[in-house]
């Protein structure tokens, strides 16, 4: 398993056959690659002082036990200096809303029909000192 930037037409393509996204100015992401074949991305946008937005599509669960979330989360944490990261999950998504929560994300609020009629968004939050995705080193490093 190896981890590079998100940089081709046919990562971007990959990621947006599997969310529903549009890419921004401040878009970037991570790739996770077991060989040659794409096994996850994670985007994140909407960069501003303190946050940003997370998006990702997981093909392959073992990117989780490889160090992908490790990955995303040193790049977000420690290298962009984020305190917080969001996400907006749609309520009838249930298994990803269950991933999220279970990597340590929490749920803030419901937007009432803010992915369409009838379906909630899900505002998800996950705090740097919460995140169980990044080391004791890794902070150490920061702070150097």
């Amino acid at each position: 398993m190896r981890f590079k930037a998100l940089d081709t037409v046919a990562e971007w393509v990959w990621f947006k056959t599997r969310v529903p996204f549009t890419a921004s100015e401040d878009s970037q992401g991570i790739v996770a690659m077991l060989g040659d074949d794409i096994v996850a991305i994670c985007v994140a946008d909407g960069f501003n002082k303190d946050s940003c937005n997370v998006h990702y599509a997981i093909d392959n669960p073992m990117v989780i036990r490889r160090g992908f979330l490790n990955e995303v989360f040193r790049h977000l944490f420690i290298t962009c200096g984020k305190k917080r990261v969001f996400g907006l999950v749609p309520a009838n998504n249930q298994k990803a809303l269950k991933l999220d929560l279970h990597i340590g994300f929490s749920e803030v609020c419901r937007i009432p029909d803010g992915f369409e009629t009838g379906i909630d968004y899900v505002v998800i939050r996950m705090d740097r000192e919460d995140c169980r995705w990044i080391c004791a080193a890794d902070e150490d490093r920061r702070a150097a």
